[in-house]
């Protein structure tokens, strides 16, 4: 790593990564990284709101980078693998796994979220990256499943698990310098759900139905209706079926 990170600690914070991008915005440091025992006013993905009682994890870090343009394609993958190896730290035979393109769930619960926002300047670019585990409680989701660590069995500091995603998350930074995407895109397959997982994807007010046919080289989800056809997707929200 070309850095070292720099993680604070909060009693209390409304949002982890609202706060880390205001630090940004005034110039703070790469790696820097910020955790919240408590987080009042948590954001997940497309506006939604992520409950995060005390004793799960709530974390934010900060990435400046000159290759700015090709991470934030990559981001999604990278923290996808580090949370997962983090996780199995202490959950080594729990079958966690990878749903596009960065939760971490298991037994069809969800066990964590990610929230990657850019920001800035075109002269002065960042990453915030949001992370947010259900160490002790899973939060009531409306026609959603989800799951805690202690529920399986695993009791979890937040800071300790803070610490080591981030030591796993420079690691395969540093492999993604060096490799590109393609060991990132395999080191995500190994660890996501089985091809042939029944899936649902969010185009538009629908869903369309079909079955898991991996990543395409730039980390698009591949799927394959029941009609056979290969459908590509950048983006959406995924559902998965059993």
């Amino acid at each position: 790593m070309s850095f070292p990170w720099s993680l604070t600690c909060y009693e209390t914070l409304g949002s982890t990564s609202d706060f880390c991008k205001q630090q940004a915005d005034q110039g703070a440091p790469n790696g820097m990284a910020v955790l919240a025992h408590l987080q009042t006013a948590g954001r997940g993905t497309r506006g939604r709101a992520w409950t995060a009682p005390q004793g799960n994890l709530s974390f934010s870090f900060l990435l400046r980078h000159e290759r700015i343009e090709a991470l934030i394609l990559a981001m999604p993958f990278l923290v996808a693998v580090a949370v997962h190896e983090a996780l199995s730290f202490w959950l080594p035979d729990s079958g966690l796994r990878l749903k596009w393109p960065n939760d971490v769930v298991c037994e069809g619960g969800k066990l964590c979220g990610v929230l990657i926002e850019r920001g800035g300047t075109p002269q002065d670019s960042w990453i915030v990256t949001g992370i947010g585990v259900n160490l002790r409680t899973a939060p009531l989701i409306e026609g959603r499943k989800t799951v805690s660590a202690a529920a399986l069995g695993a009791q979890i500091g937040a800071e300790d698990l803070a610490r080591r995603i981030l030591e796993q998350f420079g690691l395969w930074l540093d492999r993604w310098e060096r490799g590109g995407f393609e060991p990132i895109r395999i080191a995500w397959l190994d660890r996501a759900h089985e091809p042939g997982s029944r899936l649902a994807v969010q185009r538009g007010p629908d869903y369309i139905e079909g079955f898991f046919a991996g990543l395409d080289a730039g980390g698009r989800l591949l799927l394959q209706t029941v009609q056979g056809e290969i459908q590509t997707f950048a983006a959406g929200d995924i559902l998965l079926l059993g």
